[in-house]
């Protein structure tokens, strides 16, 4: 029996209680009055049958028990081996006169905390410093016991934890590290943890645990494990020949922070370039007004009419996102918000020929503007006579017979402000790009076979 255990009652303040054990009544009284009256805090209880000495240990909550060697019925090594079935930790000192390295050996090999002879001046001093030294590793040991089990019982309920020794193996692996993992303990306890997760030792996490367990500095961090496809927060706690590990899973935390970055990047884009989409219905309509006035012709004023709703409908989304709302989905013909985003941009010097008789799933106002974007930016900075789009077995594509964009230049002609037109603000393909992150497409530059360029978008649902 653990005596951690049947002894949970026991004090845990500065005073010890002492149980002594001396078939001689002068000896036992002595020893009594010169331990209680050094500085120790000692309680002392005597007792001069050693079989009674056994009862009083499942009573009182003894700290330490100090016994003579020769004893009639059972002896001081026999009463430490009953002691130690039933208190395999309680703190046990033999005080005898018998000196002889046979008595001293079997009482080690018995399991005695500690030896100390009878006789002179000091030999109480000797004996009481004995009983604070037992005693206190005992309480330190029973305190980190308590502590550690408590810790134990808190993250066994909670996060992901585990404890790795000072040679990297897994000492502790708890349910939820288990079931997070598909790796149960029996699979891991024992293990290097480096041979069972021989991923990890490409990963920032191994350069972490390797620093926090040579300099024994906690520290915490968050990372993505590719090979569970999981986000985890990680605290890891130095401890005396090992580490405490707290891994917290915070994938839907990242989710939610990835989200949030999208939403922003979203607002920041409108908020650069809601003046670049605006300009294209803005020239539209007051083209037509001025046609309007000049001609007499108020033909043109549907045209000025059809800018303005454009122009609305641009705001309007703005205020949606600003607000966190979703973009609804919807089937869309390619071809006829192709046609619509040529109202817009239409240039006579330039002709656009549509192959996309087709039907995906996408936000209407959102996919206008990319054409939009698209096809004034092949009139600007390509100076393109043909504009052509057409459908890909997963997306579609928007080419034209221009100089077409170098393939150094294909990637930085996305990037916010990039131009090459002076006065220019750089923002049209900017926003392509957020519109396709926007609905999870992808985008590749090449070039046409005119040998200008081509705009490959894939990862549409495309229904027809």
């Amino acid at each position: 029996m653990d005596d951690t255990l049947t002894r949970a009652d026991a004090p845990m303040d500065d005073r010890i209680l002492v149980l002594h054990v001396d078939d001689e009544p002068q000896v036992a009284d002595l020893t009594v009055e010169s331990l209680e009256a050094t500085t120790g805090g000692f309680d002392v209880r005597t007792e001069t049958d050693p079989h009674e000495a056994l009862g009083q240990l499942s009573v009182d909550p003894i700290d330490c028990v100090i016994s003579d060697y020769r004893m009639p019925g059972l002896d001081g090594i026999e009463l430490l081996r009953a002691v130690r079935e039933e208190y395999p930790n309680l703190p046990f000192i033999l005080f005898t006169g018998d000196g002889s390295e046979e008595v001293a050996s079997e009482a080690i090999d018995a399991g005695v905390t500690s030896y100390v002879r009878k006789g002179g001046t000091d030999v109480y001093d000797r004996l009481a410093n004995a009983v604070r030294n037992a005693v206190g590793r005992r309480r330190s040991e029973r305190r980190a016991r308590i502590a550690r089990d408590r810790l134990l019982a808190l993250y066994e309920q909670t996060d992901g934890f585990y404890i790795l020794d000072s040679e990297w193996n897994v000492v502790y692996w708890n349910q939820t590290i288990a079931d997070r993992t598909e790796l149960p303990a029996d699979e891991v306890l024992d293990e290097n943890f480096w041979d069972v997760f021989p991923e990890a030792t490409e990963t920032h996490v191994h350069n972490v645990f390797q620093r926090a367990m040579s300099s024994g500095e906690p520290t915490e961090f968050e990372t993505n494990y590719e090979p569970f496809g999981y986000w985890v927060e990680l605290r890891v706690y130095p401890v005396e020949n090992g580490l405490f590990v707290h891994s917290r899973e915070i994938s839907e935390k990242k989710e939610r922070e990835q989200e949030m970055e999208r939403r922003n990047h979203i607002l920041e884009s409108f908020a650069s370039t809601v003046s670049h989409d605006l300009r294209n219905p803005l020239n539209v309509a007051e083209g037509n007004l001025q046609l309007a006035q000049e001609t007499g012709d108020f033909e043109h004023l549907e045209e000025v009419a059809q800018a303005h709703n454009r122009m609305r409908n641009l705001i309007d989304e703005l205020l949606r996102l600003a607000r966190g709302e979703e973009l609804e989905l919807t089937l869309v013909s390619v071809q006829g918000v192709a046609e619509r985003a040529w109202d817009t941009v239409s240039s006579g010097a330039t002709e656009l020929i549509l192959d996309a008789d087709s039907e995906i799933r996408a936000h209407e106002s959102q996919l206008q503007r990319l054409f939009e974007n698209l096809f004034w930016n092949a009139i600007d900075h390509g100076d393109a006579s043909t504009i052509r789009v057409g459908m890909l077995d997963d997306g579609l594509f928007v080419e034209d017979d221009g100089p077409g964009i170098s393939p150094t230049e294909r990637q930085t002609v996305f990037d916010s402000g990039y131009s090459t037109a002076e006065g220019s603000p750089g923002y049209g393909l900017s926003i392509v790009r957020g519109i396709v992150e926007t609905h999870a497409w992808d985008i590749e530059i090449a070039e046409s076979a005119a040998g200008g360029a081509r705009f490959e978008i894939t990862g549409l649902d495309r229904e027809a």
